[in-house]
């Protein structure tokens, strides 16, 4: 599968349309590449409105919301406490909206990385199976009770001159369940630890990173997403800085919703599946 890069332009609406129905799962849900043709327009997720189907919008001041598709939703603010349905959100800043630009070609992701001021437009879908010896899929499982073979997993990506915006929609999953989730560095592999940890604007010193003023939704990308009775949930993560480039690899599924508290910051159990999205176009 290949990604495909294309800046905004006059088809700005066209591509608002089509992450919108990525993320309602309107569109097919078989393995596969979508080519966006431009960036959501003015309307369509930023300053902190919902997007058209209502699944995950950020609130003014950054805060990341989560909603799952039978309309369960919550916040997580700096001092960890959770919204009154459990779910679970972040508090990751985001810069204003570049106006839209007049180029129409395709740019590589790492040409799209060097030059922000583009908008470059990402949108990765797959679905997860079981890795081998001889099979390295870019979305894989390890866990097959919690991420089951035939699951789905979108990332889409938005990334201008004031800052970064990551869309997750899973679908198939456990019903009614939390599922930790963050942009970690390195590919997927063959064993869970292959993706290496999670991406930090600000890198920690010291790692293993638990320490909240590195671990935390606003120097990671957090995008914790609880599902609906099908299985189905996505998220959306604001932020007013962009991936170094080569920095951001993959998106982990994990166990449970990630921790907050000093000791713990970051932590959300085992890593259930992964899926390989050239965020930063390294």
């Amino acid at each position: 599968m290949r990604v495909r890069m294309r800046t905004a332009g006059a088809a700005g609406a066209a591509a608002a349309t089509a992450v919108a129905a990525l993320l309602a799962g309107s569109g097919t849900s078989t393995a596969g590449e979508r080519a966006a043709d431009g960036v959501p327009s003015h309307g369509a997720y930023p300053g902190g409105r919902a997007g058209p189907d209502g699944a995950a919008h950020a609130a003014p001041g950054g805060a990341v919301f989560r909603r799952a598709a039978d309309g369960t939703h919550g916040t997580h603010g700096t001092h960890g406490t959770h919204g009154t349905h459990g779910t679970h959100g972040t508090d990751g800043g985001h810069g204003p909206h570049a106006a839209d630009s007049p180029h129409g070609t395709d740019r590589t992701a790492q040409a799209a990385d060097r030059q922000p001021f583009q908008q470059p437009f990402l949108v990765r879908e797959d679905q997860f199976s079981p890795a081998n010896a001889f099979i390295r899929p870019d979305a894989v499982t390890y866990d097959l009770a919690r991420v089951p073979a035939g699951s789905g997993i979108t990332v889409a990506r938005r990334a201008t001159r004031h800052g970064t915006t990551v869309w997750l929609r899973v679908r198939g999953l456990l019903p009614h369940r939390t599922y930790g989730a963050h942009v970690h560095t390195r590919p997927c592999g063959g064993r869970p630890g292959d993706a290496g940890p999670h991406y930090q604007h600000r890198r920690d010193p010291r790692q293993p990173s638990t320490d909240p003023r590195y671990a935390n939704p606003r120097n990671e990308v957090w995008l914790d997403v609880t599902t609906d009775s099908a299985g189905r949930g996505s998220a959306v993560s604001r932020h007013g800085w962009t991936f170094r480039p080569g920095g951001a690899g993959s998106v982990v599924l994990h166990e449970r919703a990630t921790r907050t508290g000093q000791g713990h910051a970051g932590e959300a159990g085992a890593r259930l599946g992964c899926f390989t999205v050239p965020l930063s176009g390294g």
